[in-house]
């Protein structure tokens, strides 16, 4: 029997995306690490969105919709001044853990529990 954590690269990818969003909080701050962490973001984005499409996943609007929310919060934090000050990239660091965990525990959980029951992993 398999459990959710044999999708590993869904897994890995949200652990790395974790570490990224940690090391916004590093001072000082380095602006490139959020580029880093939009390209990485969007392979990922990319990887599960092939998923859902290959696998006609039945809530696939709603997750796409989450990772353009995601895409653009992620662009507005990148046009935003690069000598960020230390209480803003905690702040910036926290909210994006805090929406990563929920989407990871809610609609990803969702997206992971269908692949699993599908013939693809």
């Amino acid at each position: 029997m398999q459990k959710t954590s044999d999708i590993i690269w869904q897994d890995t990818q949200h652990q790395v995306l974790f570490e990224l969003i940690e090391q916004i909080k590093i001072v000082p701050f380095d602006p490139e690490i959020l580029h880093r962490l939009k390209l990485y973001a969007e392979h990922h984005f990319i990887l599960e969105e092939t998923y859902m499409r290959l696998l006609d996943y039945p809530h696939v609007v709603a997750h796409l919709e989450a990772h353009d929310r995601f895409r653009e919060e992620l662009e507005a934090m990148l046009e935003t001044d690069p000598t960020m000050h230390e209480s803003l990239q905690v702040s910036l660091s926290d909210f994006l853990h805090e929406w990563l965990k929920l989407h990871v525990l809610g609609i990803d959980k969702q997206l992971e529990d269908f692949v699993l029951k599908s013939d693809h992993k």
